[in-house]
């Protein structure tokens, strides 16, 4: 009796004690709170890393002019600014080239490719990076949530614990994070193939493994956001791409895909399904 009621303390205490150090990382973490909005060099699209290989950019030969309204937003469906991507990428595989020369020459016949994300579907990991719309990070001791104003997503970030041994293939995958000292890395893996690497339409695999990784600057003016893709199934080699953000001092807005609260215009046409043959 006397050894079970030792090793239950023993027991007791290591389990105290890890959950004292997941608190105190928690609390030495860094602080992600308040809305935050991305930045861009070119809207809609990743920005290219420090330094090592880069993600699909635009064809420079087509480049895209994104411009402002004078309310402030970002037109992005004006005619005449086609979303070509730069096929000469040596990440791209022979097929996954092929896919994006057919988007690229619809897209030269003012033809748009609509983000999944204009259609009301997830984008997936990474292009949820790339939404137009405020993003929020809520922390805790065992998780991070990161909250999306469009359309409610969520993703869950999982803390100090490693993946599971059959995710599945999801929207968003399955996240698992741990802090590095002022960094918060986030592991995904188990996303479906239904979503698309990058605004150009550049598919995936379910293969897919993508690690963010969260920063501040010392003045939280700036969240820096270095993304890493692995996908032997669509790409020759991995590749990095920056997505950062700044602070956003208006509130987390309300935008629902579903009320058709989307900008329209010249050649910038939704398709609406239709049912050949009614079941009424």
């Amino acid at each position: 009796m006397g050894s079970r009621i030792f090793a239950a303390c023993v027991l007791g205490v290591l389990s105290f004690s890890a959950a004292s150090s997941t608190a105190a990382d928690v609390q030495s973490a860094p602080d992600f709170s308040g809305v935050w909005t991305r930045t861009w060099k070119v809207p809609g699209t990743f920005d290219p890393p420090p330094s090592g290989q880069g993600p699909v950019m635009t064809d420079p030969a087509h480049p895209h002019n994104s411009r402002t309204a004078d309310s402030g937003a970002i037109n992005y469906a004006i005619a005449g600014d086609p979303w070509v991507a730069d096929l000469s990428n040596p990440i791209l595989k022979p097929e996954t080239r092929e896919a994006l020369k057919k988007i690229a020459e619809q897209e030269l016949k003012s033809n748009p490719h609509l983000e999944l994300s204009t259609m009301c579907s997830p984008p997936g990991v990474p292009e949820v990076l790339n939404l137009r719309d405020d993003m929020q990070m809520l922390q805790s001791v065992n998780e991070v949530v990161i909250l999306y104003s469009r359309d409610h997503w969520a993703r869950h970030v999982y803390l100090n614990r490693p993946h599971t041994s059959d995710p599945g293939h999801t929207w968003f995958g399955e996240s698992v994070g741990r802090y590095e000292g002022d960094t918060l890395v986030v592991d995904t893996i188990g996303e479906n193939d239904k979503t698309h690497a990058d605004r150009f339409g550049t598919p995936h695999s379910g293969a897919i493994h993508v690690v963010e990784r969260y920063s501040l600057t010392p003045d939280r003016k700036r969240l820096n956001v270095l993304v890493t893709v692995e996908d032997p199934g669509a790409f020759t080699k991995p590749w990095s791409a920056r997505a950062d953000y700044k602070p956003d001092d208006w509130f987390f807005e309300e935008n629902v895909c579903a009320e058709n609260n989307r900008p329209t215009g010249p050649a910038f046409e939704i398709p609406i399904p239709i049912a050949e043959k009614p079941e009424f």
